[in-house]
Formats: C-alpha cells, structure tokens, sequence
C-alpha cells in the first residue's frame, strides 16, 4: 500500500526538512516574516494562537513576545518539537499533522504557513474540517502559500524516487467557498525572496491570506415574500 505524503513527511522527512533548515531558521528575522508582517498591518492582537507546521515555534514564539498570547503549535517532525521545548518553553508544542490535530478548544488565529501544499490530497478537506474546528467563531484564519494561476503538482526534489508532490493551488478558495469565511487582505510575493512583490510570474508566485471566519455573518437576510 502507498504511503500517503502526510505519512511519509510525519516518519522522516519532517524530520529530514527541520535538519536542512536548523541554520536558516537560527537567523530568523521577524521584520522580513511576511505572515507576521500581515498580523502587524492589520493589528491583530489573538489571546490564543495555533500555528499548524509550526516547526520549532520560531514564528509563534515572536507571536508571544509582541502580545502575550498562548500560543500552540502542531508539528510532524518530532526533532523540530524537542529542539522548540528546550528553545521556547513558553510555546506549546505537540507533535501532530493537519488531518489529525489532538487538541481540543478554539482559537483567536490560525496559522497555515507553507503547509497545505504538502498535505496528502486524501486528507485535504478533512485538514481543512480540522483548522475550521479549531478557528473560533469571529476568529481569523492565515495561509500562506504558492499561488499559481492554476493548480499545478511538481515533484519533491528530496524525494525524487517517491510519489511526493508539492500541490500548488489557491487554498484559500477552499475556505471562502463555505461562505463562512470573508477575505480581508491577499498580498502577492516572490517565492525565492518571500517578498511581497506584485509583478511576479505564476509558477514563483506566492501569497499571503488572510481570513476572518463568521458563522453567519457574512449571509444577507432577505424578507419573507408574501
């Protein structure tokens, strides 16, 4: 039986991709992160916060520092999760996948950044089901992540001999169709740079979106005809 990408990221590769990148994220510079340079520009202020491919809590440890929330983060790579706790004890870090998130509660803001394009795509919706679980009503939903024209798939260079792809879409779109969710801002970026930049090509174009979920707030009532 195949091993579905959520497997295969949860029993080595997570692992193999927070080792690749240990030293990039020790040079962490939160002015240049564009997720938290969304969170700023809108003046958001979460009490709590869920970041979800957390990795070691870098971004959600910032997070806490600039407004003291409770801040959660759920990672697949069990090296990333043990080097946060000894790093940022005040972060809350599980070990987990989108599809399967042991926690219960809401929360003010969830972060989604480079996630979704890794996701198995049998476990899609039911990733999606899960983040809208735990987003609290009036609550906001972040996502970052390439932005192509149209969905497009490329192989993982990491993993050339498996079936591993990087799936490129508007994952935003899944949210907005419910019509539970309303787009406040989408900024565009370059891919290499994570800059955000308007005149980008398709295949290096990123995004940065954000949503605000209201369980009815976002539907027009209408009289009842007689």
């Amino acid at each position: 039986m195949r091993q579905t990408q959520d497997e295969i990221f949860a029993g080595s590769e997570a692992d193999g991709w927070f080792v690749r990148n240990r030293s990039a994220l020790e040079k962490f510079d939160p002015e240049k992160d564009l997720p938290l340079r969304v969170i700023s520009l809108y003046g958001l202020a979460p009490k709590t916060v869920m970041e979800i491919g957390s990795s070691n809590g870098f971004r959600l440890a910032e997070i806490r520092r600039r407004c003291g929330a409770s801040v959660t983060g759920v990672e697949p790579s069990a090296a990333a999760v043990a080097d946060g706790r000894r790093r940022y004890p005040d972060v809350n870090l599980v070990c987990g996948t989108s599809s399967s998130i042991k926690i219960d509660g809401v929360f003010d803001l969830l972060i989604a950044n480079f996630v979704f394009h890794w996701i198995d795509r049998s476990s899609l919706l039911l990733s999606v089901a899960e983040m809208d679980r735990l987003t609290a009503d009036g609550g906001y939903v972040l996502i970052g992540d390439f932005m192509p024209d149209h969905q497009s798939k490329v192989r993982y260079h990491h993993l050339p001999d498996q079936q591993v792809f990087t799936y490129k879409q508007d994952y935003a779109a899944i949210f907005l169709s419910t019509g539970l969710y309303q787009r406040v801002c989408s900024l565009s970026g370059r891919a290499v740079t994570k800059t955000f930049e308007g005149d980008v090509e398709p295949g290096k174009r990123i995004a940065v979106t954000l949503l605000r979920k209201s369980l009815d707030g976002h539907y027009m009532e209408q009289a009842l005809q007689s």
